[in-house]
């Protein structure tokens, strides 16, 4: 991705897959408006944020959702600082993990399905949970920075 939190638009986008054509068709009809990247993941905006639901696998029963990239790092003191509220955030909320590296953040869910239709039944709400995770780290970095 070349911006942060940007919904990649490239015309060499590959056809998709039965999976993401089925997660494509529900994000629509949910009200979303996703877009399928380079890779054949699809991608959509959800509250400011880009969403990833990995699909170029194809494997419908492996749900990977996820927030890319959304706070960067400046340095080392921030990283420890991301560490510190990556840990309150999923101590905190139950879903999901956010991953610390080098340069930025990365929040997920991730879900092993019973059946290649069953992703409709969690997406909204590990949707929902993934927020929540990503809410939380971003307020405690922010209450670090005041203390």
């Amino acid at each position: 991705m070349s911006e942060l939190n940007e919904v990649p638009t490239t015309p060499e986008v590959p056809l998709p897959n039965a999976y993401a054509r089925d997660v494509l068709d529900f994000l629509a009809e949910e009200g979303f408006r996703p877009k399928l990247d380079e890779d054949g993941d699809v991608f959509f905006k959800y509250e400011g944020y880009t969403n990833v639901i990995m699909t170029a696998q194809g494997d419908a029963t492996a749900l990977c959702l996820m927030v890319p990239y959304f706070w960067p790092l400046e340095d080392a003191a921030e990283r420890t600082r991301a560490l510190e509220a990556a840990m309150y955030a999923q101590m905190n909320i139950r879903v999901g993990r956010i991953t610390v590296m080098e340069k930025d953040v990365t929040a997920t869910v991730n879900a092993y399905l019973p059946d290649d239709q069953a992703f409709k039944a969690v997406l909204l709400r590990s949707l929902s949970g993934l927020r929540s995770l990503v809410n939380t780290f971003r307020d405690q970095m922010r209450a670090q920075l005041e203390n």
